[in-house]
């Protein structure tokens, strides 16, 4: 071995040895056995900022509310809203503290603002702030020429050619296509469902997203035009001529940039009803993060959910912040049925039959009764409810929470939010309104096959302020919002009515416990 290389291997050695230890000596101090685990960083809240006011044709005093909450039941924003004065003099001084927040939503197509707002709105947007314009926002300001290269496209106001192209997904050579074409700028036919098609599925918004569905009845914004600088089109819906459309796919969600910020551009949500599609829900909130942070955290949307089949609707305020299934073990839960006897529960309405075996309450059906209840003594407010249940084919059942008999109703009627039961295919775990006319409180009922027939079945159920939640046998199944129901009352278990050539059927339930909450 040569001199030289018996030192470049000494060498080597040396700094491999310096290296190990170096390294040892940097080892964080967490056990012989356990590695390192980087504290997880707590996902920021993202405060937003709601302009609203005048709003031709939209009554912006009901949606603003339904954009707030859905936004604030997703869990990741905090809210707040502030109304453009009707007053010119007022308007002038109208100055919202833009950078007091992460993100600026618009519900507003009224007066210009004055320009010393205006020049901050700018700043705000162009230094990183970021922008949600919702539906006939993008109709505002058609003359402030940063307004418009914010939004990429919009209508009415005035638009023609001169404000920009019309801007279109093109199916014969599948992409976006810019029209210079003469022409006004906004349109769209009668209010209805339509399909929405993703054009960008590897987009931030979109990814997780089916690539095709369908939003409930609104309005299909058509024919918008602008600037369309750094304009990025996501998905498109077909503006149908029998609709009174164009004929061709229009624009629905888009982004652009404006200096340093990001904008999100819906044309969803033109009312109430509008606001209520699945469509609309987690796109906004989608659109809404990745504008202030650049990335959506959200869980991806099923087929199920998001379907091309059916405009799937809920509540705004059931979108996410999801409460995972209640857990069945500790001290808290409470047993409202003691297994021996009917102690404690009192029967309400009908002539169908309750009686104990081994265990388990037993309701039986009687011919020509209506629907009889066996209700808790105690009333109940936010809770968890859990039980077990087995049903005879052929007999639908459920059971009330939170429900009332007064004399002064119907002669004492059981009334209130029930949790159905019935064999599958069915819509058990689903919140029916017993008795008050209402019928269906969940609107959508996708999930057919939780329910085992013939078999127990295990429900929780989760009562907290006006939001439901079901689960039967693991499987989510209700999440709704109800502001019409009582926030208290008691629990009832239902026999259903049958015809005279029916039954008798019989229904059991067993492990019936309570964990009572603390009432938001």
């Amino acid at each position: 071995m040569s001199f030289m290389r018996s030192n470049y291997l000494l060498y080597v050695s040396s700094v491999l040895a310096a290296l190990f230890l170096a390294d040892v000596l940097l080892l964080p101090t967490t056990g012989a056995d356990e590695p390192a685990v980087e504290a997880a960083t707590p996902e920021p809240i993202i405060s937003v900022l709601i302009i609203d006011g005048e709003n031709p044709w939209h009554d912006w005093k009901v949606t603003s509310p339904i954009i707030k909450k859905t936004l604030e039941q997703s869990g990741k924003f905090t809210v707040e809203v502030v109304t453009t004065p009707e007053d010119e003099e007022q308007r002038r001084t109208f100055s919202p503290a833009f950078t007091d927040y992460d993100l600026i939503l618009s519900n507003y197509n009224g007066p210009s603002w004055s320009e010393e707002t205006k020049a901050a709105f700018v700043d705000f947007v162009s230094g990183g702030g970021a922008f949600v314009a919702v539906h006939a926002a993008d109709n505002a300001f058609p003359d402030w020429i940063a307004y418009n290269r914010m939004v990429g496209v919009g209508g009415w106001g005035g638009r023609n050619e001169k404000d920009g192209p019309y801007v279109r997904w093109q199916e014969d050579v599948q992409r976006i296509v810019r029209d210079r074409s003469p022409g006004p700028g906004g349109s769209h036919g009668k209010r209805h469902p339509f399909l929405v098609e993703v054009r960008d599925p590897d987009h931030s918004i979109t990814r997780g997203l089916p690539t095709k569905f369908l939003q409930t009845e609104d309005e299909l914004y058509a024919e918008l035009r602008g600037p369309a600088e750094n304009l990025h089109v996501l998905a498109t819906a077909f503006s149908d001529p029998e609709t009174g459309g164009t004929g061709q796919h229009e624009p629905i969600l888009m982004t652009t940039r404006f200096g340093a910020g990001r904008i999100f551009h819906t044309t969803l949500g033109h009312d109430a009803k509008a606001m209520t599609g699945i469509a609309f829900q987690e796109t906004l909130v989608r659109g809404a993060q990745w504008a202030a942070t650049g990335q959506v955290t959200f869980d991806p949307i099923s087929p199920e959910v998001l379907s091309a089949e059916h405009a799937s609707e809920r509540d705004q305020n059931a979108i996410g912040n999801s409460v995972s299934m209640p857990s069945l073990d500790g001290e808290d839960w409470v047993a409202i049925f003691n297994g021996t006897n009917l102690s404690g529960w009192t029967q309400k309405n009908g002539t169908a039959t309750y009686r104990v075996e081994d265990a388990v309450i037993v309701g039986k059906t009687a011919k020509g009764s209506p629907n009889s209840f066996l209700c808790t003594e105690k009333n109940y407010a936010d809770f968890e409810l859990t039980f077990e249940v087995k049903v005879d084919g052929g007999l639908n059942s459920g059971v009330q929470i939170r429900s009332q008999s007064k004399p002064d109703f119907k002669n004492g009627r059981v009334h209130g939010p029930q949790i159905e039961i019935e064999s599958a295919p069915g819509e058990s775990g689903y919140v029916y309104s017993e008795g008050t006319g209402r019928n269906w409180i969940t609107a959508e009922r996708t999930v057919t096959d939780a329910f085992n027939n013939d078999q127990w079945n295990r429900y929780i159920v989760r009562a907290s302020g006006p939001r439901i939640q079901t689960w039967v046998n693991g499987t989510a199944v209700a999440d709704v919002v109800d502001d019409q129901s009582s926030r208290n009352g008691f629990v009832g278990l239902q026999v259903h009515s049958i015809g005279n050539d029916q039954g008798p059927f019989e229904v059991r339930w067993r492990d019936l416990r309570v964990r009572e909450l603390a009432s938001e």
